[in-house]
């Protein structure tokens, strides 16, 4: 999907999580994925390992 010349900025994105049809409804922060890297970081997560984190908001539908 591709912003059109002289379109709105801000309803281009607002549109975006309906045109990929996001299960949240909105697009991922930032500030999310900086969550994960720091708990992912930490002592908590120490144990972890092998593990894919995908953040995408219900975007890719899995099973």
């Amino acid at each position: 999907m591709a912003a059109l010349a002289g379109a709105d900025h801000a309803a281009f994105l607002e549109g975006l999580p309906a045109a990929f049809d996001i299960t949240t409804g909105r697009i991922t922060e930032p500030r999310e994925v900086a969550a994960l890297i720091a708990f992912l970081l930490s002592d908590v997560a120490g144990n972890i390992t092998g593990a894919d984190h995908i953040i995408d908001g219900g975007t890719v539908k899995t099973l």
